[in-house]
């Protein structure tokens, strides 16, 4: 369903006739699953372990581990915010439980069984439908809110990490057209009024294309340019159900984007280990600039197409510029080691401030950009066996005479 409200306002005065107008427009939004197949994002949300519940009164199930671990989401805005979470896990890794307070009624024991829906090398992981409680609605009808949690098996061992895995859609009319849109609630605190992001279906084509440098990819609280006029998000609500939007005071052009077939900023720069890493001397070689950072679970299951991938055709001439944004350097340095990544590194240890992220306006991982031999964007955001391919494809092509 979608509204729409037009407001007209008129004064006269002893000039003369002065006329203001104020549209807005609303859409009334549901709640759907499985954000990461619109975008290719997430901020990871850090839910710290202790050895006590921050809530009291918890009913647990029965435990394997002498020594449990809790940790505690908070999300929406009533008076009991607090989902509980309890890891049953061995010492050694042996056994591994994550129990999720999931109707929110302290008691663990009707959640479900505990057991991760994914195991891999790296990190375990657990898909968890939450009701969420909401000032704004009758504390008996929650709202469903879709979250992802994982936990690394060998790093970050006080941590389990969770991330929005929903987001809000639904249609809204602007001036004479219809559009399908999307909002995502970024910070994972199921308040949809903070911080987030809003996806619009600008060229009508029945899909969001939510990748953060896409020209349908919006911050939620600033200006956007659709058929050259300026609107802003004026309000949205705490659950995400209504959103309004207004013309904007100021005016901003289209989003401009680096795109395929575009040449990309040109750099030069240090490298994690003191050399030059220079753009203009990859000249011929089919280069992938490679955004990532230790904690992107889509990046690092990715990595195993990248390690192929590099072994393969380096000796042809493929290259690999990974531009890191962890702030531990230290870490970097222990990561790059225990994984076996050979190809060279950017990395400044400032995080999303990194001088290459400022130029590349990258605010979201993972992200990539595949270069042909004379430096042209061919293709962006490759993952799987999609990379081999097109780096096969790009070799295979005469190189640039001087």
């Amino acid at each position: 369903m979608r509204l729409e409200r037009f407001f007209v306002v008129c004064s006269l005065s002893f000039l003369g006739l002065a006329c203001s107008g104020r549209e807005e427009y609303s859409a009334e939004l549901s709640m759907q699953s499985d954000a990461m197949a619109i975008v290719n994002y997430y901020y990871p949300r850090q839910i710290v372990l202790s050895t006590q519940p921050r809530e009291t009164g918890l009913r647990l199930p029965k435990l394997r581990s002498p020594q449990p671990m809790f940790g505690a989401l908070k999300l929406g805005n009533s008076a009991d915010s607090l989902v509980s979470l309890v890891l049953d896990e061995a010492p050694d890794g042996r056994f591994s439980y994550l129990y999720i307070d999931r109707n929110n009624n302290e008691d663990l024991t009707d959640d479900g069984d505990g057991s991760w829906d994914e195991v891999k090398n790296q990190y375990r992981s657990k898909e968890a439908l939450i009701d969420v409680y909401y000032r704004e609605f009758d504390q008996k009808a929650p709202v469903p809110y879709p979250v992802t949690f994982y936990r690394y098996r060998k790093r970050h061992q006080g941590l389990i990490v969770a991330y929005r895995n929903g987001y809000r859609e639904g249609e809204i009319a602007l001036r004479d057209t219809s559009y399908r849109i999307a909002v995502l609630d970024d910070d994972t605190d199921g308040l949809f009024d903070g911080k987030g992001a809003l996806v619009i279906d600008v060229n009508r084509d029945g899909h969001l294309e939510g990748l953060t440098d896409s020209p349908e990819f919006f911050n939620l609280w600033e200006p956007f340019n659709i058929g050259g006029i300026t609107y802003r998000v004026k309000r949205i609500t705490p659950p995400g159900d209504v959103l309004t939007v207004t013309l904007a005071d100021t005016l901003v052009y289209p989003k401009a984007t680096l795109e395929v077939g575009m040449r990309p900023p040109r750099f030069r720069t240090v490298g994690l280990n003191g050399e030059v890493v220079d753009l203009d001397r990859y000249q011929n070689k089919v280069v992938l600039l490679d955004f990532w950072a230790t904690w992107c679970r889509p990046w690092e299951d990715n990595l195993p197409y990248l390690k192929r991938t590099f072994q393969r055709y380096r000796e042809l001439g493929f290259e690999i510029i990974g531009v890191n944004l962890d702030y531990d350097l230290t870490a970097v340095h222990t990561y790059l080691e225990e994984n076996g990544i050979e190809w060279t590194q950017v990395a400044s240890g400032r995080g999303w401030e990194s001088g290459l992220a400022e130029i590349f306006k990258v605010d979201a991982l993972p992200r990539n950009y595949l270069l042909d031999r004379s430096g042209v964007v061919r293709y962006k955001n490759l993952h799987g066996k999609q990379l081999s391919v097109k780096v096969r494809e790009l070799l295979h092509e005469p190189e640039v005479s001087d």
